[in-house]
């Protein structure tokens, strides 16, 4: 396959950012549960207390940074459900731009490694979760997904500083980001080309990012008191999303509560041990597998999980089926199940068993970390078939 030319890739992926916002316009003004309890009573109680002492008012559950967020959106005159709507989809394309140069940094040397870039960026921009999440619902998940995946890029470019300031600011708005801090440690651990030091710039990054909270009258600690009662706000193995738990959902969290905690630490410890001393050259085409598999494995096995907090790998795995055919199926039953799990809780289709799509989640899960445990002996990608075709 010939290259594609620089003006071809720009004009491919303009097209694409229309496509995309177009698909995100047609949702703009759906209001959704969310936004209804949640995000407009806080714009418009934000709104009334006009200056920074109404984010010491705010009494939600969603992390102060994204709140300030709203509070800076309140000094805006436009629509409030377009213009939060508006911060998601934008963060929708810094998500395809991460998964787009990580993309082409895999098809690195190749000549059609911009039609992998292209592939990929679209992939994540039109992906339906992803419509759904932003357009429709005014969700955050891209916000932190994007700083999330441009922290693993930075950290993959060997800019520590940069990733950890975004991994901190991933945090900041959720607490879900820390599901991509196993890669984070891998590549410390693996590549060794920065200090485990760099780590204490996340603290960092979450504590200037409450500044303008502090300013309004939070405490110092605000941050990290939000996390905490977050961790206790809803006690239930199961919580919509439909992973193992959804077989056990009269089980009683405090005593199931730390066996599935350690139960998702052990499984990720193993993979990382197995990593450092597998003796691969680890590539850029394993890593997205890996932050595919790792994501997902804390969304399976740690207890109450939302429907929305697979998000990562439910953008990054279909680019993995870019690179290898035998993800195409897992990649687009992943997506399917999302969707009808979003449909079901939020657009008003007909619910879908979470018993059936538990099922089908676990095959796919199941396949993929056989996938990646195994890749990690295979001596290379003997047999892979890879091609954006």
């Amino acid at each position: 396959m010939r290259g594609m030319s620089r003006r071809t890739f720009f004009l491919l992926v303009g097209a694409i950012s229309v496509l995309a916002m177009l698909l995100r316009w047609t949702g703009i003004r759906f209001v959704g549960v969310d936004y209804e309890v949640c995000l407009e009573p806080w714009y418009q109680q934000l709104k009334e207390g006009g200056t920074l002492a109404a984010l010491a008012e705010y009494e939600g559950d969603y992390n102060l940074f994204y709140i300030t967020i709203l509070y800076l959106l309140t000094l805006v005159p436009i629509e409030p459900i377009v213009s939060i709507k508006m911060v998601s989809i934008l963060f929708d394309y810094a998500v395809a731009f991460a998964l787009m140069k990580a993309a082409m940094a895999a098809g690195e040397g190749a000549e059609q490694s911009r039609y992998y870039g292209v592939a990929a960026y679209g992939l994540a921009l039109c992906n339906p979760v992803a419509v759904i999440n932003s357009g429709y619902l005014a969700q955050s998940e891209s916000i932190w997904a994007g700083l999330a995946l441009l922290s693993f890029w930075y950290l993959w470019q060997e800019k520590p500083v940069k990733g950890m300031w975004l991994l901190g600011a991933a945090l900041a708005m959720k607490l879900q980001a820390v599901f991509i801090l196993p890669i984070a440690m891998i590549l410390y651990f693996y590549k060794k080309k920065f200090s485990i030091l760099h780590l204490l710039w996340i603290p960092v990054a979450i504590q200037a990012l409450c500044i303008p909270a502090i300013i309004g009258g939070c405490g110092i600690d605000v941050a990290y008191r939000t996390y905490l009662r977050l961790m206790g706000e809803y006690p239930f193995m199961y919580y919509y999303y439909p992973n193992i738990w959804t077989f056990f959902q009269e089980a009683p969290y405090y005593l199931f509560g730390k066996v599935a905690i350690a139960l998702a630490l052990t499984a990720l410890l193993m993979f990382a041990i197995l990593f450092v001393q597998s003796g691969r050259g680890h590539v850029m085409k394993d890593y997205l597998e890996y932050v595919a598999w790792t994501t997902m494995t804390c969304a399976m096995l740690l207890p109450c999980m939302h429907e929305r907090y697979n998000y990562i790998a439910e953008l990054v795995l279909p680019v993995c089926a870019v690179f290898d055919r035998r993800l195409r199926i897992p990649a687009a039953a992943l997506v399917l199940m999302s969707v009808l799990c979003y449909g079901g809780s939020y657009l008003g289709w007909i619910p879908v068993s979470h018993y059936a799509l538990a099922a089908v989640n676990l095959v796919i899960y199941f396949y993929l970390t056989w996938k990646c445990f195994y890749g990690l002996y295979d001596g290379g990608r003997a047999g892979k078939e890879v091609g954006p075709c």
